[in-house]
């Protein structure tokens, strides 16, 4: 077994020998996805990318000086082979000429950002591109072309866009409509090859319209907890068959991570310095933690360099990444044993992020019903306290303890049989709308040796006729929470305290939770689930070889005993 951990404080794994546990150890293949043959659009797969991990490097290109600053950023340095450029570059006269250059070098092009609808002007601008630019990206590049930017979309239309729309309050059916249509057209405006930044969760409703290459998500920042919105856009990219990529932000609540000349060290008062945004600690954790979640490429927004030439330390901590990926290689396939499925028109989300000030909301426009604080409860319980991200000054919820380790996808109600079973557990993990479709996928799933839990709820809708044969753990209650608040109503969000939960997860279903996830565990950081101050993520290489990551989340040293 080898291990990682950070920040540097000693720790070793317990390794647990109770019943066996089932893993399932393929990397997701995009071109062994049934959807591959009837895309236009194909999403890169591992011979794309060198059969090793990227990196990502330049966030733009400027008509004059990109070949200084490849030159720096790829060649000396070593930063990444992958440009993330602005979308200002499809405006310059000579940007075939940049495109040809980038061929040349072996680079990748990638995600294109900075189009924002109904914004402008300025570097956040709704644009009409040049006609035949992303064509001729196309013709150039080839499969290095990895396409234009959907970025951070889904948290500006919740928003702004959500609460506009008409009639105002309509079910979730016509909300995911309106999600849908708004989307269509922005990717038809950039040229229907995309890759997508997200900003919330709602990954899976850009990943079934088959023209993505790539998901990934901007970590820290003011935005969610990193491990939730891994276990989405992983379990987006596995059900619709799209990669993953890992990205880190300087940025948080209260200014930004830079290394400029002259800056105002004022910890109060927004704004760049050495010793503002994103800690040096959390960037790294977050990057190395994205490796182990079998991201095909990493890197962070910015700021790798000081004064403009010399690496900064953000810099050196993505060189030093690059290094340890080339001595190491590929970690393993990540040990994802759970699987939670919400309604494919759920559109749960977190129940306090950075677009709204309202909490506890789906789309961005309706209140969480029974099932949607289901969702959070299940979520709570493997990642304790992830509804602090961005909330507090020192950096609580943005990596949090995982008592079971990280061991969670999350899918939706369509999910097909054959990623079922990639999972040895299913939690339905929200109010799911009957069909036989869905009764015949969970009732195969069951009869294959899949252990299905859920609520009465559930059950009752499901399943009225009686549930399937197999192994199946029902919890006695309707949904598994408290039926009355447990915190005054209407709960309210503020900066630097924590967000009370009117409905908790019952005692008993956190019993029959906890029997189901310590279960799944190969390697903990205590023998009993606990919140210790660590997260450890497993990846497996092959039989009896691991290598598993573990994390302080704490400001202190943190010893496992």
């Amino acid at each position: 077994m080898k291990m990682i951990v950070l920040p540097a404080a000693f720790a070793v794994a317990f390794a647990l020998f109770a019943d066996p546990v089932k893993t399932y150890s393929h990397p997701m293949d995009p071109r062994l996805h049934p959807d591959d043959a009837r895309r236009l659009v194909k999403p890169p797969d591992a011979k794309t990318f060198n059969n090793r991990l990227q990196f990502m490097a330049l966030r733009s290109m400027g008509a004059s000086g990109y070949k200084d600053a490849l030159d720096r950023y790829v060649v000396r340095d070593r930063l990444g082979d992958i440009i993330w450029a602005h979308s200002g570059m499809i405006f310059n006269k000579n940007v075939r000429e940049q495109a040809e250059e980038l061929k040349r070098r072996g680079l990748y092009l990638f995600d294109l950002w900075g189009f924002v609808p109904g914004s402008g002007p300025g570097a956040w601008t709704q644009f009409k591109r040049p006609e035949g630019v992303t064509e001729m990206f196309e013709e150039v590049l080839g499969d290095h072309w990895l396409g234009m930017d959907n970025g951070e979309q889904d948290g500006r239309y919740v928003g702004g866009y959500a609460g506009q729309m008409e009639p105002y309050g309509a079910d979730r059916f016509q909300q995911y409509m309106n999600f849908q249509r708004h989307f269509e057209r922005m990717d038809c405006l950039l040229g229907n090859k995309m890759a997508t930044l997200v900003s919330l969760n709602f990954g899976h409703y850009f990943m079934r319209e088959c023209c993505y290459t790539l998901i990934g998500a901007e970590t820290a920042q003011a935005l969610p907890n990193a491990q939730i919105y891994y276990s989405f856009i992983r379990g987006a990219g596995k059900q619709y068959g799209v990669p993953w990529f890992g990205n880190v932000s300087v940025f948080n609540r209260w200014g930004w991570k830079a290394y400029p000349k002259e800056y105002d060290a004022d910890p109060l008062k927004k704004g760049p310095g050495p010793d503002k945004g994103t800690s040096l600690a959390l960037m790294k954790k977050l990057m190395y933690e994205q490796i182990f979640y079998n991201s095909v490429a990493v890197g962070f927004e910015s700021s790798c360099y000081w004064n403009g030439d010399q690496l900064s330390p953000v810099g050196r901590i993505q060189q030093g990444a690059v290094d340890w990926s080339a001595r190491h290689g590929d970690p393993g396939v990540m040990h994802v044993p759970v699987a939670l499925m919400v309604d494919f028109y759920s559109g749960w989300s977190f129940p306090r992020h950075l677009y709204s000030g309202q909490v506890y909301k789906v789309w961005g426009a309706l209140p969480y019903e029974e099932g949607d604080y289901l969702t959070d409860g299940v979520l709570d319980m493997l990642y304790p306290g992830y509804q602090d991200a961005s909330y507090f000054r020192d950096e609580r919820g943005f990596n949090v303890d995982t008592p079971y380790g990280d061991i969670a996808d999350c899918l939706l109600s369509d999910a097909p049989p054959w990623l079922l079973r990639q999972y040895a557990v299913l939690v339905l993990a929200g109010r799911l709308a009957p069909s036989e479709e869905l009764r015949d996928t969970l009732r195969g799933y069951v009869a294959q040796g899949g252990w299905l839990v859920l609520t009465q709820g559930n059950v009752d809708s499901l399943f009225p006729k009686g549930l399937p044969q197999g192994r199946v753990t029902v919890i006695p209650s309707p949904w598994g929470i408290a039926e009355t608040p447990q915190c005054a109503l209407p709960v309210r969000t503020v900066v630097g305290a924590p967000l009370d939960k009117p409905y908790p997860l019952l005692p008993e279903t956190r019993r029959i939770l906890d029997g189901v996830f310590r279960a799944q565990r190969i390697f903990a950081t205590s023998p009993d689930p606990a919140t210790n101050g660590l997260s450890l993520v497993t990846c497996r290489r092959g039989k009896g070889d691991y290598t598993v990551c573990v994390m302080n989340n704490t400001w202190e040293s943190v010893r496992l005993r």
